[in-house]
This record gives structure tokens, C-alpha cells and sequence, in this order.
């Protein structure tokens, strides 16, 4: 296994490269991608219900409470 496929892994989990001396093995390769395709589940969860709100406040379509979406998510750097 190659170690840079387990640290975009561990990162994309943890939000930061592993430290120290981790060592990949099959079973911590299999943990981080159940943990990583749990956080995606739970991201889109959070998305539809961001979008059924914006729908249940007059967007049009999904399409239109994305947009919505996007825009009051680029406002919050300004």
C-alpha cells in the first residue's frame, strides 16, 4: 500500500496529514474509509435538509436552494 494513498485518507478523515509513526495496515486503511464514507453520508444528510428548508421558504426548485445555498456560504467571507 502506498503511504500517500494513507495520508490523502487519514487527511481527508481527520482534516490533517497522520504525525509520528503511523503505520498503514489493512485494518486502519478499512476504519478510515468507513469513517470518511460515514462523514459523506452524514454531509449530504445535512445538505438535503438545507435544501428542503430553503424549498419550505420559497426556492423554486433544488436547483434554485443550492444557489442559495452557495451564496449565503460566500457571503460568510465577506
Amino acid at each position: 500500500m502506498e503511504y500517500e494513498f494513507f495520508s490523502d485518507l487519514y487527511k481527508d478523515v481527520h482534516g490533517f496529514r497522520p504525525h509520528g509513526l503511523i503505520q498503514p495496515t489493512a485494518e486502519l486503511v478499512d476504519y478510515l474509509q468507513r469513517e470518511l464514507e460515514c462523514q459523506i453520508a452524514q454531509e449530504r444528510e445535512e445538505q438535503q435538509k438545507a435544501v428542503d428548508i430553503c424549498m419550505s421558504v420559497g426556492a423554486s426548485s433544488p436547483d434554485v436552494a443550492l444557489r442559495w445555498l452557495e451564496q449565503a456560504d460566500y457571503a460568510d467571507y465577506y
